[in-house]
């Protein structure tokens, strides 16, 4: 079965050719509940993935400033760390799509990529703050309490995040993981300075055309990207454990949506396939958090 066979016909937003996702859809990048679970206590603001622009102004111009789109305490949902609390930074921008309803089939066909037919994260500049390093460190340090664990995520974080950025965050005691597409290189993004303590690929482009050095985990989202199509880029994974446990973290996620039945049966053949891969599943979801 290939991945057209499971594309069912999209269903037609009502939305402005040059609008950004409609207020609600804006959610984590492979969809998420509209709904919280049955119970869940309702989401302190801290804690939502709302605009910043209501509590944050810009910081003065005359240095390096990041266009932050959300900045939220939650949990990690994916992978290997899945259930660590963690501040989540989603920066502004992305390019393999524009983010606005009507580019997702000139840009799909552009770049050659899947994700821009399905993606439903709101990165777009509209609504982002444009903080220094040390103002996103500090607002990241507030809304985290005690949590020193913080997630750069997009769009493509690689666009904005630099050594200055990491280092802010180093220095106010966080653990700093990104999530790429695997497009941009981190020599370019970081230079010799501070880099992220994890990285994160799921790449949405062909494995020829990712510049990406080296990851901590790779994670494809089925049924549009495939373990077979990627199996000289998951050499750059690095390994990690000791002894029999050394491994690489290797992951197909069913993607989210119309498709989930379909493609949660092809993530579960994959890995009885290929035990080297394993199925992430996105458990924020299950805990009613953004």
């Amino acid at each position: 079965m290939n991945a057209e066979e499971l594309r069912p016909p999209r269903p037609a937003r009502d939305v402005a050719t040059r609008s950004p996702l409609p207020e609600g859809e804006g959610g984590v990048a492979h969809g998420r509940p509209d709904v919280e679970p049955a119970g869940a206590r309702p989401a302190p603001p801290d804690e939502r993935e709302g605009g910043v622009a209501d509590r944050l102004v810009d910081s003065p111009p005359g240095g390096r400033r990041y266009a932050v789109k959300a900045l939220w305490r939650t949990v990690q949902g994916e992978g290997v760390w899945a259930g660590r609390p963690a501040v989540f930074v989603r920066l502004a921008g992305c390019n393999l799509w524009s983010g606005y309803e009507g580019d997702r089939e000139r840009d799909a066909a552009r770049h050659g990529n899947a994700c821009a037919l399905w993606c439903d994260t709101d990165f777009t500049r509209e609504g982002a703050v444009k903080l220094s390093a040390d103002a996103l460190a500090a607002e990241a340090a507030r809304v985290g309490g005690a949590v020193r664990f913080c997630v750069l995520t997009g769009g493509e974080p690689l666009l904005q995040a630099d050594a200055a950025l990491v280092g802010a965050l180093h220095a106010a005691g966080f653990t700093v993981a990104v999530e790429t597409n695997g497009t941009q290189r981190l020599a370019d993004a970081f230079g010799d300075g501070d880099r992220p303590d994890w990285v994160v690929c799921s790449p949405k482009l062909p494995e020829g055309a990712l510049r990406l050095e080296a990851c901590d985990e790779l994670k494809l989202v089925v049924p549009d990207y495939r373990p077979a199509q990627y199996a000289a880029f998951a050499g750059r994974v690095r390994e990690h454990g000791a002894g029999a446990a050394r491994r690489r973290a290797l992951w197909v996620q069913p993607e989210d949506g119309p498709r989930l039945a379909e493609a949660t049966r092809l993530a579960l053949d994959l890995v009885f396939e290929d035990p080297r891969w394993r199925v992430s599943v996105q458990t924020h979801k299950h805990l009613g958090v953004d």
